[in-house]
């Protein structure tokens, strides 16, 4: 729309009535993330909720660090749409959840976002057989908001790497319904989930194009059900999915150790 960004952070806190600690704070992590929208080729006015949490969540960082840096982000994006330099808030508050069909990673907001890849970062042994699977698979629903369908039909084919060898894969390579391909770029945090997966991947019984990315224990490409059930066990045991006193039914939560491990 023509506007600064980094115009419209001065303007903003200019107007601002909070303290001046947390004016500094907010400052900051609003430049840090136009800079990384800069850094990102993303257009700022026009970014999805998934890129504020993929920039905001760091492994084992605390609840508060990231949920102050959502914070600021959104209150800066409410500015910029009150001032028509933006046409909508990627980062505003969504619903609590109160059932699993309001599990569409689309309809999240970054707090809730995050949420869910802590809880995938934080998944061991005893939470699953193929932890490093699941965060692979969850970041995949999550952060790139792919479909169920989409991450099982990714083969090991479909990693590139377009810049420095040594960094591993950085695109995806992905089919849209007609067959054509789209390239994705790879956001460093879903990267290094990729890599700590592959030396734990299973051999593929099927081996053309490298064979399913992700494989069961049998060598298999995961079932259906697997990234939607994965999505509900994490937001049931975070406690980001929870029934209101008589909307129904307390959430149980669901276990990804099914059969097919």
């Amino acid at each position: 729309m023509g506007w600064d960004p980094e115009e419209l952070v001065g303007d903003w806190l200019g107007v601002s009535t909070y303290p001046e600690r947390v004016r500094e704070s907010y400052r900051r992590h609003a430049r840090r993330w136009l800079s990384h929208c800069a850094e990102t080729n993303l257009a700022w006015d026009r970014v999805a909720a998934q890129h504020i949490a993929l920039w905001a969540h760091r492994p084992g960082a605390p609840h508060s660090s990231t949920a102050r840096q959502v914070s600021a982000v959104r209150s800066f994006y409410a500015y910029a749409v009150r001032q028509n330099a933006a046409l909508y808030n990627p980062a505003e508050r969504r619903p609590r959840l109160t059932n699993g069909a309001q599990l569409t990673p689309s309809r999240l907001d970054p707090w809730q976002v995050t949420v869910l890849l802590a809880a995938l970062d934080e998944r061991g042994p005893a939470d699953s057989p193929q932890p490093h699977l699941d965060r692979v698979c969850g970041y995949l629903l999550t952060g790139l908001g792919l479909r169920s369908a989409e991450i099982r039909s990714i083969t090991l084919d479909d990693l590139t790497t377009t810049h420095d060898v040594s960094r591993g894969p950085d695109t995806l390579r992905l089919y849209d319904p007609a067959g054509h391909p789209r390239f994705v770029h790879l956001p460093p945090l879903l990267r290094e989930a990729i890599e700590a997966y592959l030396p734990h991947r299973r051999r593929p019984r099927d081996p053309t194009h490298g064979g399913p990315l992700l494989t069961t224990r049998a060598g298999i490409k995961i079932p259906n059900r697997h990234p939607n059930d994965l999505l509900r066990a994490v937001a049931t045991t975070s406690g980001l999915l929870r029934v209101s006193d008589g909307a129904g039914p307390p959430t149980a939560p669901v276990s990804t150790r099914t059969a097919w491990c």
